[in-house]
């Protein structure tokens, strides 16, 4: 029988250590140690004694016992690469990339989806304060946005809902997206795709989530060689350029069974049409088994259906609150679920 840490088995606990040995931690000046134990717990999806084996194992934490904190984007990237489905990152990030092993013909079908989008001062004091908020833009692919409410007052201007004197911002609606095949016609651009997702895969660039700020230090990424799908786009900006491309980036979210923030490059390839490359797509789905054959020439030029994007670039804010008594940070969160007959 295998020994024991309490009631985990020590082969239980190594594959979270070997995630730990693996970590690139978050640079000193952007970790944040803001999740208590009960957090940790919740986040990992694991029992108390694969935690207490990962603070005997140093991971990045202050104070010890019951008062122990932990930064967010650490404990998320030792749970990515820990291979336990219980975690809440790793299961999430499983759950967003399985339309990768979906037939093929479902990649760009049109879709029909409910969205509800929550945005709220993180200052439990603010009485209100002003928010200007960029609004999504499926039309840029070919989609629409049916509805669209706010239930705060508002006014709405080139594409920017404007709110003032409210803590908070809800929005409902429902929005249609659509996708399509564009095979990626320049050879650089596909070289550079290829480069890219060559790196992840063998290691050379890791895969890690990253707190906002730190998406903009260009030196802090690139001397830890981390990367998540901002980086990525701005990266192969840069990269572009320099060999004569036409690009630009774009935020966006990508919907389905659960939904997330993303980011991705887009070049106006040799037939005069706009192409998303987006290798971390690419790489998530082969990380975790998930593609169909044609699924990696897929994500180089062409649009899935459960992409609604926003026209705002990597990095830049979806949304700017003016508070009057703190510093305008706000949470958000958002829904799409795909209609009834739509998915």
């Amino acid at each position: 029988m295998a020994p024991r840490v309490g009631t985990v088995t020590d082969a239980t606990i190594e594959p979270w250590l070997q995630a730990l040995r693996d970590l690139v931690p978050m640079p000193e000046n952007y970790r944040r140690f803001e999740v208590d134990r009960a957090g940790a717990l919740a986040l990992l999806g694991c029992r108390a004694p694969v935690l207490d084996a990962l603070v005997a194992a140093e991971i990045p934490h202050t104070g010890s016992g019951d008062a122990v904190l932990f930064d967010y984007n650490d404990l998320a990237n030792v749970a990515l690469y820990s291979g336990a489905v219980t975690s809440v990152p790793l299961a999430g990030q499983r759950m967003m990339i399985r339309y990768a092993s979906s037939a093929p013909d479902t990649w760009a079908a049109p879709r029909s989806w409910d969205v509800e989008w929550q945005l709220r001062c993180r200052n439990p004091e603010c009485p209100g304060g002003q928010w200007r908020v960029a609004l999504p833009t499926p039309e840029v692919f070919g989609g629409r946005t049916d509805e669209l409410h706010c239930d705060q007052e508002s006014v709405t201007e080139n594409g920017v809902l404007t709110v003032v004197d409210s803590p908070a911002v809800r929005l409902t609606g429902r929005i249609s997206t659509v996708g399509r095949r564009t095979p990626l016609r320049s050879a650089v651009a596909r070289r550079l795709f290829d480069d890219t997702l060559a790196e992840l895969l063998d290691g050379r660039c890791r895969f890690q989530w990253m707190p906002t700020l730190l998406h903009l230090d260009r030196a802090a990424v690139e001397g830890t060689r981390i990367m998540d799908c901002t980086v990525c786009a701005l990266r192969l900006q840069r990269q572009a350029r320099a060999e004569g491309l036409t690009v630009r980036t774009r935020r966006g979210r990508f919907l389905g069974i659960l939904d997330a923030e993303h980011s991705w490059l887009e070049v106006l390839d040799e037939d005069d049409v706009w192409k998303p490359i987006d290798p971390i797509i690419a790489f998530l789905s082969l990380r975790h088994r998930r593609a169909r054959e044609g699924f990696t020439d897929f994500c180089a030029g062409s649009v899935p259906s459960r992409f609604l994007p926003w026209t705002v670039a990597a990095g830049e804010p979806l949304a700017e609150h003016r508070c009057p008594v703190g510093d305008g940070a706000w949470g958000n969160a958002f829904s799409g679920t795909a209609r009834k007959g739509a998915s």
